[in-house]
């Protein structure tokens, strides 16, 4: 099952009505969170066998290094987006918009290896049905 794109923008919505304050605010926050954690928990997990076939290009990746890039994809990526399912995606396109977006986002060469070492190997990880 893909992962739907959501986009939040609370300040968008705030300036459109929602001017209650405090609350709202804080609503609205929640809400994000919930959706954001939602997502999060549909996203491949990285696992042993994941770490083994990254090492095939990045040699030395570990299970830790993915769920770095994992967390690193949930943080920076849907500040600005939607959650994409890596699987939506050929694991060859994904350095392609990793590189893309690192310049938006002022990210370090570091982020973007995880970012991009994740996503790729996400992509070709099986499916959960």
């Amino acid at each position: 099952m893909p992962i739907v794109r959501i986009n939040l923008n609370i300040n968008n919505a705030l300036r459109s009505g929602l001017r209650c304050g405090l609350f709202s605010r804080l609503f609205l926050a929640g809400l994000g969170a919930a959706v954001l954690a939602g997502c999060a928990a549909r996203l491949p997990e990285p696992s042993a066998a994941d770490a083994a076939r990254a090492a095939k290009v990045w040699p030395g990746t570990t299970v830790s290094d993915l769920h770095r890039g994992q967390e690193q994809y949930m943080q920076r990526c849907s500040g600005c987006h939607g959650l994409i399912d890596p699987h939506h995606f050929e694991a060859g396109r994904w350095p392609g918009f990793v590189r893309e977006m690192s310049g938006r986002l002022k990210i370090s060469v570091n982020e973007v290896a995880d970012l991009t070492r994740y996503l790729v190997v996400a992509a070709d990880s099986p499916q959960a049905h």
